[in-house]
């Protein structure tokens, strides 16, 4: 399972990989922006 939120309404969706076509379920919306975790990264540079 995948988190989703959607663009417009900001709805968050858990939806499969195998899923094609995926619309909001409130307003319709194609435009879906993964959820992440608000983790640091730390990177060291030579």
């Amino acid at each position: 399972m995948v988190n989703y939120k959607c663009a417009s309404c900001g709805t968050k969706l858990d939806m499969d990989l195998e899923v094609l076509g995926l619309t909001c379920r409130v307003c319709g919306e194609k435009i879906f922006y993964k959820i992440r975790p608000s983790t640091k990264k730390t990177v060291i540079s030579n």
